[in-house]
């Protein structure tokens, strides 16, 4: 079996779910309250995990309570904590994000707080790299991301790697043409000035000459990209109701890693990745999500 590692960012999220966005200064109750697993590369994980995958993550956590939670949280999804690392104070504490769920459209709005640093190099170049046979980035703390792509093309190491593109930070452009799977979010092709998937994946392209190129559109569906130039749209699989949008650009992400170590192509992995995006979107948090890739196509609704 494929063992994965995950390299980015673990969040405590405290999800409220309110009747209505807030108005400033305004006073509310909300209707309910829940803690859960958040960031975008331990989302991932452990959507993965639940798909059977052996998943490892590298992030950082501080020494406080918030840390001890997001271990029990990852240790229960199925994901091996044995490689996240803890800075002492005055590190910083652990990352957070309150989340405002509206009750009736599932839209979310995330106040993050971060102060502590992000994965580094040297931590990375002690892992035990050879036991896995997938690498995947989240595209944050550019510089040293860097470094650890560099590392795996100078040593020849062959795992596959992916990145996430999701936000426009200062030369991510130069992390792309050490990935085999790009995938980068309508935020980043937004922020970029791009008017649709299609011309993003077109233009970024010449980065990486023979990676996969995908990119994730809400509603609209997702696009591909694939090494020959051929172009490939997928239709979101919207679910009847909305529910909860929270995360789902992070199971999107899971299931194309998911469908490519399983032997699809591009086209194939891009529905399927669609399809376990819109049944989370239908659903309230990740429970369930755990469908084997070689059934998805069987239990489409």
């Amino acid at each position: 079996m494929p063992r994965i590692l995950l390299v980015g960012n673990a969040v405590l999220d405290i999800i409220l779910r309110v009747a209505h966005h807030p108005a400033e200064d305004e006073e509310m109750r909300a209707l309910s309250r829940r803690s859960d697993l958040g960031g975008n590369a331990a989302n991932s994980a452990r959507v993965l995990a639940a798909l059977s995958h052996r998943v490892a993550l590298l992030a950082t956590l501080a020494a406080d309570g918030e840390a001890e939670e997001l271990r029990r949280l990852l240790d229960a999804a199925g994901v091996d904590t044995r490689h996240l690392v803890r800075v002492s104070p005055p590190g910083g504490r652990t990352p957070l994000s309150t989340i405002l769920l509206h009750a009736a459209s599932g839209a979310r709005t995330i106040v993050h707080h971060r102060d502590l640093e992000e994965p580094r190099f040297e931590e990375f170049r002690a892992l035990p790299l050879a036991e896995f046979d997938w690498i995947h980035f989240e595209g944050r703390n550019v510089a040293e991301a860097r470094r650890m792509l560099a590392y795996l093309d100078e040593t020849g190491h062959p795992a596959r790697v992916s990145l996430e593109v999701e936000k426009d930070r200062p030369e991510i452009e130069t992390l792309l043409p050490h990935a085999d799977l790009l995938l980068f979010s309508r935020a980043y092709a937004e922020a970029r000035g791009y008017p649709d998937a299609a011309a993003l994946l077109a233009d970024m392209r010449r980065h990486a000459p023979a990676a996969l190129l995908a990119c994730a559109w809400g509603a609209a569906g997702a696009w591909g990209l694939d090494a020959s130039g051929r172009a490939t749209h997928c239709p979101a699989q919207v679910p009847p109701t909305v529910v909860d949008t929270l995360g789902a650009g992070d199971v999107f992400n899971a299931g194309m890693i998911d469908a490519l170590l399983a032997g699809a192509g591009l086209e194939a992995a891009l529905a399927r990745a669609t399809r376990l995006a819109g049944r989370k979107v239908g659903q309230t948090g990740f429970d369930g999500l755990g469908l084997p890739s070689a059934r998805l196509a069987d239990t489409a609704a």
